[in-house]
């Protein structure tokens, strides 16, 4: 019996030397990632609650422990954020593929380089009068900007109702979520597409909801990181900091709800029982590892673009994604 037990030491030595070793590779491949640049810009769409892992990676300190100071710079829609990336203001843009294009379209070098954050996020609230998309004939319709994310949804939704996003109806850009909840108290508007905890904030208000995202898609692209492709080129291991900072942040998000609440509290604005709600509408939506929707739902997203009108046909994926850092996920994830 002694014999056996002597024998398991250089077994159990072994074990542990190895181990070790591996833990002490995985902590040098991490400190190896030393940033190009140490300071950059980060650009959000808009102050909203899907953006939580971005709040948190600041708060905590997650970019800074992968040795980053990133100042956040938040915009009134996906398009003018796309203005802002391509000016070379903002060197990371944090939002929806569809206001993506106008970037493409226009012969600009810039590729989504994660994804990974696709709830089904929008829902339209409309005056008392209006009870559907079918009463909607003659409406006033508030989006962020032309050419966002909200207004190519919207047009989608008002087409597959039965009416035309031109003719039959007035889509109006009315800036961000309060000005536009505002614009419908004041009559300047008939329907209004919101995200949560807007949507909640609505109905609370008196405009019912007419149309949920849900009844369009399972999932959808709608904030993804992009940079221009010289960026991407010039500063890979900045990105592979920044998206180390971004995995703590999403994890930290799916553990801590309190936490969480109480962070989008702090950074949107909002009273916690509308931050709690939103929470947990989104945050099974977040993924890590950087997915895209399933091929249902982006077949389902191209599909609302071409519709829409704000695309031609679907897109090849190399057109608009550089794979890099999702192909790389377990080499250098934290």
């Amino acid at each position: 019996m002694k014999k056996c037990a002597f024998q398991l030491v250089p077994i159990l030595v072994f074990s542990m030397v190895l181990a070790c070793s591996l833990l002490g590779l995985n902590r040098a491949g991490a400190a190896e990632i030393k940033p190009e640049r140490t300071k950059i810009k980060v650009g959000m769409s808009l102050n909203s609650s899907t953006f939580l892992p971005v709040y948190l990676g600041i708060d905590q300190g997650f970019y800074k422990k992968e040795g980053l100071e990133v100042e956040l710079v938040t915009f009134s829609g996906g398009s003018e954020l796309i203005k802002g990336v391509v000016a070379g203001s903002i060197d990371i843009g944090y939002s929806g593929l569809a206001s993506l294009s106008l970037g493409i379209d226009a012969g600009q070098k810039i590729k989504v380089f994660y994804a990974g954050n696709n709830p089904v996020e929008f829902y339209w609230h409309a005056v008392p009068k209006i009870k559907s998309f079918s009463e909607a004939k003659g409406a006033r319709i508030g989006v962020t900007r032309y050419g966002s994310t909200t207004d190519f949804a919207t047009r989608y939704a008002v087409k597959v109702k039965g009416l035309d996003p031109q003719t039959d109806v007035k889509i109006i850009q009315a800036g961000i979520g309060t000005a536009r909840m505002a614009a419908l108290e004041k009559g300047q508007l008939d329907i209004s597409i919101f995200a949560n905890p807007d949507n909640f904030i609505a109905e609370e208000r008196g405009f019912p909801l007419i149309l949920s995202q849900k009844d369009l898609c399972k999932e959808f692209p709608l904030q993804d990181f992009y940079a221009m492709e010289k960026f991407i080129k010039e500063s890979p291991n900045t990105i592979k900091a920044f998206l180390r900072g971004h995995v703590q942040a999403v994890r930290l998000a799916k553990k801590d709800k309190e936490l969480s609440v109480k962070t989008l509290a702090e950074r949107v604005g909002l009273e916690k029982r509308y931050a709690a709600r939103g929470y947990d509408e989104f945050i099974n939506y977040l993924y890590e590892d950087g997915r895209w929707p399933d091929e249902k739902s982006m077949n389902i997203f191209w599909e609302m673009g071409i519709m829409a009108g704000t695309f031609k046909e679907k897109w090849p994926r190399e057109k608009y994604f550089d794979s890099t850092f999702i192909d790389t996920y377990s080499q250098w994830k934290p």
